[in-house]
């Protein structure tokens, strides 16, 4: 098929370049000389009949910018030879995507986008409800809303939908509508079960019901809300998921008694109150009346605000959740089955999504990755038994056997617990606490409070409490600031700093000009003391900082979450009375300024 030439409506002769998938229906290949667009070419027999709903799908567009994130036909492709048939369309190519299925299982998601987190898939979830709102203002239907139908990329965090050729097409002008052949019993709609796919019209209601599928399988750890366990004496034949549908066996509905959330499922409660209310009206009264689910606008609106009444565990910085639970749902769930489904510290995996086979990297390139997952879910130093596991089947998609997987893990715990002489912290918990940091600069104690009960001879402080006064502070000259995460203590001497350990100890040198009880004011502003190769992004209050162009705020701007880890060059300015330090970022390789506040400096070694 791909060894024919294709005209498009200008004449010009469209070359195939390698095929990117194929289905029932046809297959879908690269355009050469256009990376912007693929090229959807039928097969003969499933050719006919496409063309004017095609054309009424060119004659009636949604928006620019909704085209750009659908597989919308762009222009029809005719054969260059012959009698001129109709071959198939060219349309926008998603570069970069992945299958949104990828996301819904942990498992998988925590290997491929680990850097995710649970507002992150919130916003996608807001993204996927605009596109279905973008398409219904339009007039059609999606009509097969299905993980397999959508794409993201978790780089840029865009979502697309496609197989657009399948949606339900309404042509005004002549009366008609263009149907969607195919339904997916799993996301169907009541109304629909039983009908026959090609002849079932299908209303915004109906694609409600598979988007508030979709939304809860992206929020809850991809179960589906009519998975659970059947009670004694429950509803028979309703083992399957469309039989429930059927049946509105939903679990988590008022007055269903027929079926109960699985146990090992992430508990509904972990919702906001929001999406919860949504979720039981769209499964629960608008199981037998379509018009009372909430439509993609409503879901987008939900999700939204949900995203903003987020917030972020104090154990982890990549556990973020509704700011109404009692205590950190992924922390507890950690607990309770030995997985975490959301490790801090996997924002390198950035840089091994760029990469289009990973299992065929540098053997080094995937040690060293796995290590960096080891690291991540480190928790006291050790691993569960579900995190090994974990490991075990990373390390298997990255082309290692058991014997390298062993080896790395038992390297990564190792290097958390080892004792060095050099000034570096035997061990940080999860509430900040460094118990030793080496000989040159002894902090005993650094609480999460922020409170130093002993820091080395070079500049000691017998107490910093959490209003950041210092009872007491050695001798010298030349001031600097060191900021604990909720206090801050004056130093006399850059070099003070360096002889008490204090990067050592978790804490953050700056020059901004705060003052600071029983310092002296300093006059002007001095330079940031780098003391470290590393450094993190941190003590934002969970709102990021921005990477720079110029050591200005004035200047180009891209943001960077907490805990982002950052290379230092050691170049450093003062400018606009703060201190910035040059920096790369590890897993993009970026390069730019950050305000030296905002670094979180690694003990020297």
């Amino acid at each position: 098929m791909s060894a024919k030439a294709y005209l498009d409506p200008a004449g010009r002769v469209v070359e195939l370049g390698e095929e990117l998938g194929a289905g029932g229906e046809g297959s879908v290949f690269a355009v050469r000389g256009r990376r912007a667009l693929c090229a959807k070419i039928y097969r003969p027999d499933r050719a006919e009949g496409r063309e004017r709903k095609l054309r009424v799908m060119l004659e009636r567009r949604p928006s620019w910018l909704l085209r750009r994130a659908l597989a919308w036909p762009v222009a029809l492709l005719t054969e260059a030879e012959g009698r001129a048939a109709f071959a198939g369309f060219l349309m926008p190519l998603q570069r970069g995507a992945i299958e949104v299925h990828r996301c819904l299982v942990p498992d998988e998601r925590m290997q491929i986008a680990g850097w995710l987190t649970q507002r992150d898939l919130c916003v996608l979830a807001a993204r996927l409800a605009r596109l279905v709102e973008g398409v219904h203002r339009a007039g059609h239907c999606v009509g097969d809303l299905k993980p397999q139908n959508i794409l993201v990329s978790p780089l840029s965090g865009r979502v697309a939908l496609v197989d657009a050729d399948s949606f339900q097409i309404r042509d005004p002008a002549a009366g008609q509508v263009h149907g969607c052949p195919v339904l997916t019993p799993e996301y169907t709609a009541p109304e629909l079960c039983g009908a026959e796919p090609g002849r079932a019209a299908r209303t915004p209601a109906s694609d409600a019901f598979a988007l508030a599928v979709l939304i809860h399988q992206l929020l809850l750890g991809g179960a589906h809300p009519f998975e659970g366990e059947l009670a004694r004496g429950g509803a028979g034949g309703a083992e399957r998921i469309p039989a429930r549908i059927r049946l509105g066996l939903c679990p988590f509905v008022p007055g269903v008694t027929g079926v109960r959330p699985a146990a090992g499922a992430i508990p509904f409660a972990t919702l906001h109150p929001g999406l919860q209310a949504l979720f039981i009206r769209c499964f629960g009264a608008g199981h037998g009346a379509p018009a009372e689910r909430p439509g993609a606008a409503a879901w987008r609106a939900a999700l939204l605000r949900a995203k903003r009444e987020m917030i972020r565990c104090a154990r982890s910085p990549a556990h973020l959740h509704d700011k109404a639970l009692p205590r950190c749902p992924w922390c507890e769930r950690r607990e309770r089955t030995g997985i975490d489904l959301f490790p801090a510290e996997q924002r390198f995996q950035r840089a091994i999504a760029r990469v289009r086979d990973p299992a065929a990297a540098p053997e080094a390139e995937r040690i060293r990755w796995l290590g960096l997952h080891a690291r991540g879910r480190l928790r006291d130093g050790a691993l569960s038994a579900a995190e090994r596991a974990w490991l075990d089947r990373a390390g298997a998609g990255l082309g290692l056997d058991r014997g390298a997987v062993a080896r790395v893990v038992k390297e990564a715990a190792g290097r958390a617990t080892e004792v060095r002489a050099g000034g570096r912290a035997t061990g940080v918990g999860a509430g900040g606490r460094a118990t030793e940091v080496g000989a040159g600069g002894r902090a005993t104690e650094v609480g999460a409070g922020g409170r130093a009960t002993e820091v080395g001879a070079g500049g000691r402080a017998t107490e910093v409490g959490a209003g950041g006064r210092a009872t007491e502070v050695g001798a010298g000259s030349g001031p600097a600031r060191v900021w604990l995460p909720r206090g801050r203590v004056v130093f006399t001497s850059v070099a003070s700093i360096a002889a008490a350990g204090a990067c050592a100890a978790g804490v953050l040198v700056t020059s901004r000009l705060l003052a600071t009880p029983g310092a002296s004011p300093m006059p002007r502003p001095q330079p940031c003391a780098v003391l470290a190769q590393r450094a993190t992004i941190g003590h934002t209050g969970g709102t990021g900082a921005y990477l720079r162009a110029a050591p200005s705020t004035g200047s180009d701007r891209h943001p960077l979450p907490d805990g982002t880890a950052l290379r230092l060059t050691g170049r450093t300015r003062v400018a606009e009375q703060l201190g910035w330090a040059e920096v790369e970022v590890v897993a993009s390789g970026r390069v730019g300024w950050v305000a030296a506040l905002y670094l979180v400096q690694e003990a020297p070694r």
